[in-house]
């Protein structure tokens, strides 16, 4: 059993928090609904690289388990559609711009007077009472806005995080907050208005950098893979590529002393804890980075793993998809498209005692349920035809 099963969900969203939302909620076993604008849709469906004219791998990782109805909201008779199918369903996600809801007949208050126990999911940029409501928002915006750049990158140049992160903060945080009105809905009967912001859930991220602010005043800057509390705790450059080690508790330090042959380093006063190692940084990252560089990745991999030193080369996902771990998790979904072959992306990585989930259900081409989806609320094939017609799906 899945444990969403009978949950309908209505995914009235595009690019990346809410699709991955909708798909995690369809993972999980809800009918997902995913609403786009005829003949364009998901503006991720055209992004590069792609399969076919209508699916890009980027909408393949966000968009499984999902059915698509095209629907022109701008249309009177296209929101008396989409009021149609949230009167048959329990969630509503949009992350429309700024204003659209209202403009699309898709505001809360409007939908929770057709379905008054709906869970409702607005996610945006900054949330709907922020001075900044208004603005439109994408992650790398909100990296730079959030802090995220602040303490990435070096201190030369910040940098991007390789991950669509703040997008996918929110995505997080809206996923446990429908599972949460889910929960107290079961036990209330009462609906929720969820209101998510990303500026807000990226925020959440910065964690101990704003608690080391309140605590010392000092504004946390740049410092490449290095943690501002730990050390050594970063990468360092080998012999022929990178490596990474974390000391993150005491008992480790002594047993990097010895597997790089520096044993007296272990009672050395400068290095006995964290804060005298963080103290001394500048005077012994020199001394670890020409160490690391003399021998090759591999080669320091074994010494370490043998003096129990956590480690890790730095992987590419050309030798991460291919890893046993990976592998024995079940950690590459596949969906069988009858048309386009087999896609392949990250599955869900929830894993329960007697619940199942599934990441298996082929991204939707556009509209490719409409027919069905208008069918089980009722329109008979004559009506289908007209609202085909006349542009509405």
């Amino acid at each position: 059993m899945q444990p969403l099963a009978g949950i309908t969900v209505i995914d009235a969203t595009q690019a990346l928090v809410g699709p991955f939302t909708g798909q995690t909620l369809g993972d999980l076993g809800a009918d997902v609904i995913k609403v786009e604008r005829p003949g364009h849709g998901d503006l991720t469906r055209t992004y590069s690289p792609r399969y076919g004219e209508e699916l890009s791998a980027y909408f393949v990782s966000t968009n499984r388990n999902k059915r698509s109805i095209s629907l022109d909201l701008t249309t009177a008779e296209g929101q008396a559609v989409l009021h149609a199918l949230v009167a048959e369903a329990d969630v509503f996600v949009q992350n429309f711009s700024p204003g659209k809801a209202d403009a699309f007949g898709a505001e809360y208050e409007t939908l929770s007077s057709v379905t008054d126990d709906l869970v409702y999911c607005d996610i945006s940029g900054y949330g709907k009472d922020s001075p900044y409501a208004d603005r439109k928002s994408f992650d790398i915006i909100l990296q730079g806005e959030s802090g995220m750049m602040s303490v990435t990158g070096t201190e030369e140049q910040p940098a991007r995080i390789g991950v669509s992160i703040c997008d996918l903060a929110g995505a997080m945080t809206a996923i446990y907050s429908v599972l949460t009105a889910l929960y107290h809905r079961e036990r209330t009967g009462e609906g929720q208005y969820i209101d998510v912001s990303l500026l807000d859930a990226s925020f959440q991220f910065l964690g101990y950098h704003v608690s080391n602010y309140f605590a010392t005043g000092e504004n946390p800057g740049r410092m490449g893979t290095r943690h501002p509390s730990l050390m050594p705790y970063q990468a360092f450059e080998t012999a022929d590529s990178h490596i990474v080690v974390g000391v993150v508790s005491e008992h480790i330090w002594p047993k990097l002393c010895r597997a790089i042959g520096r044993e007296e380093w272990i009672d050395d006063e400068r290095y006995a804890t964290f804060s005298d190692r963080v103290e001394n940084r500048d005077e012994l990252d020199p001394v670890l980075d020409d160490m690391f560089s003399e021998r090759p990745t591999d080669e320091w991999m074994t010494i370490l793993q043998d003096e129990d030193v956590p480690c890790t080369p730095v992987r590419d996902v050309e030798t991460l998809v291919d890893d046993p771990h990976i592998e024995t998790r079940g950690m590459i979904a596949e969906m069988d498209h009858p048309e386009l072959g087999t896609f392949k992306s990250p599955a869900n990585p929830v894993n329960f005692s007697s619940l199942e989930t599934d990441a298996n259900g082929p991204p939707p081409r556009l509209g490719e349920h409409t027919d069905e989806i208008l069918a089980d609320l009722g329109f008979d094939e004559a009506e289908r035809d007209r609202l085909r017609s006349d542009g509405i799906v």
